[in-house]
């Protein structure tokens, strides 16, 4: 399941986060990359740690806290401090699969969900799409700044080269309530319908009785024993 939040952040906090990457020390990517995604990864990136990054974590934070989209797709328990991501010119990152278990020695947590926040508008930069690979085949993104694309953690994925400009982003990882992604699917769909119903507007209304029947089959899929 692969969703995008509009509006995660005000055009006030995107600017607010772009002159604070203005500030930062960038460092190498490969400095946190494990095995062979050392091999494929080609950017620039901010020590989630550092006391710089703190008033932007701190805002990130709060506009997740704030998010009723993100937290009824997340359900997050825990969340890493995000970071700065910075694609210059050439730069990318090859297909790869982000680590089960992030965090700091001794504090490290399950990563159940990965998210971007994109910070640069998509006319500043050629190429730099996130591009998500599934059974379904490729989902490509390139947001406007201030929305995001939250994912499942366990999907390989890439960043296309960058061919002009530059792309800024945050991204982290959360460990969610909600372990299984059928499930968290399904609180999805469950707090759809219920918008659904609460607009009262005739065309919802059939939309909400489909997928409440949809979510009725898939758990019958989860209970029934054979």
């Amino acid at each position: 399941m692969f969703v995008v939040i509009p509006d995660v952040l005000t055009e006030a906090e995107v600017a607010t986060l772009r002159t604070n990457a203005a500030t930062e020390d960038f460092l190498d990517g490969r400095l946190t990359a494990a095995g062979r995604a050392r091999n494929v990864k080609n950017n620039l990136q901010t020590d989630r740690r550092s006391e710089r990054m703190s008033e932007a974590q701190d805002l990130i934070t709060a506009a997740l806290n704030r998010n009723s989209t993100f937290q009824t797709v997340a359900a997050p328990r825990r969340i890493l401090p995000p970071r700065f991501n910075l694609y210059k010119e050439g730069m990318f990152y090859g297909d790869h699969v982000d680590n089960a278990l992030m965090g700091d020695e001794g504090d490290k947590i399950r990563v159940d969900m990965s998210f971007t926040l994109f910070l640069s508008s998509p006319q500043d930069y050629d190429g730099g799409e996130l591009v998500i690979k599934s059974g379904m085949g490729n989902s490509t993104y390139k947001l406007p700044a201030g929305q995001m694309v939250v994912y499942p953690t366990y999907y390989f994925h890439e960043v296309r080269p960058v061919t002009r400009g530059e792309r800024l982003a945050c991204v982290s990882w959360l460990q969610s309530m909600i372990r299984e992604p059928a499930r968290r699917e399904i609180m999805l769909e469950l707090a759809m319908i219920s918008n659904m119903i609460q607009s009262r507007d005739a065309r919802a209304a059939a939309a909400a009785q489909d997928m409440l029947d949809k979510v009725r089959k898939n758990l019958l899929r989860q209970w029934i024993d054979d």
